[in-house]
């Protein structure tokens, strides 16, 4: 979706991850970046400073507020053992490390004195642990088309798992490369922008920690539909503008999640036959009558702004 966040361009060419105008990581990091998301571990080389050169290091970045409320580039190296954490004990440490527990809520006195709570979570590929405030956390309007309660939304900003009425279990984890875990392989997070919603469709998503979730169920009458106002949404981004790269990349991971549906045997033959890959419209040919209509259509409906979660 559009209005990604801004990227601190400065930092990125001080640490070598955009050299010349082009980056150094991978297209899919980049995304992960501009859409609040950590990345996967990435290798930054030949770091220079004052008194120290490293020649290769492997991390995850992510990008948080500055001090000046300008977007800032942190670095999350990767560490042979865990590292310590100041508010945790022993055995609370040993519960998120060992996989026991997917996250803790912990309070702290910050430098002005006052009592705040924090999440804290440990990131297994970085070896360390990561902490957030659920004030900065914005919860999604819906799930899988279903709209969450207010509960349910302080539920997902705290960490805690959030439950559907069809069983679908999921819960909010910024370390995990999808920022979210879930029974599911599949979701579809909305937000609500001028009166209209935004969709998300997110898939390969890992697996809940702390507790036997329940098994993976077969795909919701709610999220069939919400996979296809993903769908529609993306075709407008691609009548609207051909080469936008990242309404292409959506747009094919909407073909394997139809794909995915289609071979599901469980379902019926009807619902099935609706996700035939084939029905996907090609709007990118927009100089197509279909693509022209759509256009002008899209100019009397709905709102233009599209965002990720």
């Amino acid at each position: 979706m559009k209005n990604q966040i801004a990227l601190p361009m400065r930092d990125l060419e001080i640490f070598g991850i955009l050299k010349d105008g082009n980056f150094t990581i991978p297209e899919k990091e980049v995304h992960a970046l501009k859409n609040g998301k950590m990345t996967d571990i990435v290798e930054l080389k030949d770091l220079m400073g004052k008194e120290i050169q490293i020649d290769k290091l492997p991390a995850r970045l992510s990008i948080v507020r500055g001090e000046d409320g300008n977007p800032s580039l942190r670095i999350d190296p990767v560490y042979r053992e865990a590292n310590p954490h100041p508010d945790l004990s022993e055995s609370e440490r040993n519960q998120l490390v060992k996989k026991e527990l997917a996250n803790l809520k912990k309070s702290y006195v910050d430098k002005d004195g006052n009592i705040q709570s924090q999440v804290v979570e440990f990131d297994h590929r970085t070896k360390q642990f990561l902490s957030y405030n659920s004030r900065d956390i914005k919860a999604p309007h819906q799930v899988n088309g279903e709209e969450l309660s207010p509960q349910q939304k302080k539920k997902y900003k705290e960490g805690d798992t959030v439950t559907l009425e069809d069983g679908t279990e999921f819960q909010l984890s910024p370390s995990s490369p999808k920022g979210i875990r879930s029974n599911n392989k599949g979701l579809v997070l909305s937000v609500m922008l001028d009166g209209g919603l935004s969709y998300l469709l997110i898939t390969g998503v890992e697996k809940m920690l702390g507790k036997k979730s329940r098994e993976e169920k077969a795909f919701s009458e709610g999220y069939l539909q919400a996979v296809k106002e993903v769908e529609k949404q993306v075709e407008r981004r691609i009548s609207r503008n051909p080469n936008d790269k990242d309404a292409v990349r959506d747009l094919n991971n909407i073909k394997e999640e139809y794909s995915r549906i289609f071979a599901d045997t469980n379902l019926s033959k009807e619902i099935r036959d609706d996700f035939d890959i084939n029905k996907i419209k090609r709007l990118n040919r927009i100089d197509t009558e279909e693509g022209r209509n759509t256009r002008k259509r899209n100019g009397e409906q709905e709102n233009d702004q599209e965002r990720d979660i």
